[in-house]
């Protein structure tokens, strides 16, 4: 039997989304919603999606669905996550799932007794994946220096919508460099402690759009972070270097300019064109399609996503704790 999905929030993200179920046979999108019904409508004729719906509660009692979408701005996963979840619909969500580390934690408790992913499509990517085993088995002996460095630049145009308001919970960490920490958080574990600070640099802001800071690995490993989405520089760089005794490792998204790795095989490039142009942001790697075939896999097997809501969690704390830390000027502790 194929799985009925409804996608909530019909952005640029959300036609990755449909493009995927429509490819995959064991899914579809029968219904979409969205506030603006104009963007909900053009996603349907698209696809060929049969429903369409301005308020996604009447979607949910209007169409039979296995699944939904939540690909809606940050400030609303908190309610709609809550909702579907009490209606037993299994949920894949866009990062990040909240705005507070308190609905945070909310969402992943309400949301335990149904199949619940999120979209932490790194973890997908080979070289993230070959990085944490090598750190893992000390092939890189012991880790001397981590960091991640993470430029690009982001209009005022951008930020002309609620993405420059507080209701975002957050600037250049919860919207930009999250994925980014959370390949920290795959390579190297549980954050310990963390300790930064955050600026607002343009005045038009009312969230940071530059951050620095360090968060303590287990294994004593420190990883300092930096990032800047006011750099004036229209290329992105985003780099994670990780020097051991043994060996060097750098990442720049899913390439890897360098694997200094004795007897370590080089890591694979995923097909950044598994999903058209057409269909996705310019800005998207390749394991989008991974990530959401694994949860599609996930709800017909009847087990946890390899990318759990909870999974979410360790990098949530870091962004939170840095916010703390910049407003106190003190370290942290990450329980």
């Amino acid at each position: 039997m194929t799985l009925n999905f409804g996608i909530i929030g019909c952005g640029n993200v959300s036609a990755t989304y449909a493009y995927v179920f429509q490819k995959n046979p064991e899914s579809m999108t029968v219904a979409v919603a969205d506030t603006d019904l104009g963007k909900a409508q053009r996603l349907a004729d698209t696809f060929g999606i049969p429903r369409v719906y301005k308020d996604y509660r009447e979607m949910l009692t209007g169409v039979h669905l296995d699944a939904v979408v939540i690909s809606t701005p940050h400030y609303l996963h908190h309610e709609q996550a809550i909702v579907c979840a009490e209606k037993k619909l299994a949920l894949l969500c866009e990062k990040p799932l909240a705005t507070t580390l308190e609905d945070t934690l909310d969402i992943i408790q309400k949301c335990s007794s149904v199949p619940f992913g999120t979209m932490l499509q790194r973890r997908f990517y080979p070289n993230t994946v070959a990085a944490a085993a090598a750190v893992r088995g000390s092939v890189l002996g012991d880790i001397k220096k981590a960091s991640l460095d993470f430029s690009c630049h982001k209009s005022p145009e951008f930020y002309n919508s609620w993405r420059g308001k507080k209701i975002s919970g957050g600037g250049v960490l919860l919207s930009q460099a999250l994925h980014r920490i959370d390949q920290l958080v795959y390579i190297f574990g549980a954050p310990q402690s963390v300790f930064g600070a955050t600026k607002i640099t343009r005045p038009y802001l009312e969230v940071e759009d530059y951050a620095q800071g360090k968060v303590l690995f287990c294994g004593d490993i420190t990883a300092y972070i930096k990032a800047n989405n006011s750099s004036g520089n229209e290329e992105t760089k985003s780099i994670i270097t990780i020097t051991g005794t043994k060996g060097k490792i750098l990442l720049s998204d899913d390439k890897t300019p360098e694997w200094s790795v004795q007897d370590f095989p080089f890591p694979e490039e995923l097909d950044i064109n598994a999903i058209p142009t057409m269909y996705r942001p310019a800005y998207y790697g390749p394991a989008h399609e991974k990530v959401i075939d694994d949860f599609v896999n996930a709800i017909r097997n009847k087990r946890k996503p390899a990318i759990t809501g909870s999974d979410s969690l360790p990098a949530m704390k870091i962004i939170f704790g840095l916010y703390e830390s910049s407003a106190t000027g003190k370290t942290v502790l990450l329980k």
